[in-house]
């Protein structure tokens, strides 16, 4: 089993689908994409909101792993016990 289930997710912008491009003004909070030039004026909670149904999905695709992981390990454990 893995020892560290450590997934970075990265958002997108909600209008151009670009990820990693945003920059973020430090007095306001304001967030911008910097390749289609949306603001968020809502700052990281906004784009997070926005990038729910993405974290959702990454989340599940974790749990599944985190499962599989689980029932590979409990069928070694079954399988190594002699009786």
């Amino acid at each position: 089993m893995k020892d560290d289930y450590s997934k970075e997710i990265h958002l997108q912008c909600a209008t151009c689908g670009g990820e990693d491009y945003f920059e973020t003004d430090k007095d306001t909070g304001v967030i911008t994409c910097k390749k289609c030039n949306r603001k968020y004026y809502g700052g990281y909670d906004e784009l997070v909101n926005l990038n729910q149904k993405r974290i959702g999905d990454e989340q599940q695709l974790l749990v599944n792993d985190v499962q599989k992981d689980i029932e590979k390990e409990l069928q070694n454990m079954i399988k190594s016990i002699r009786f």
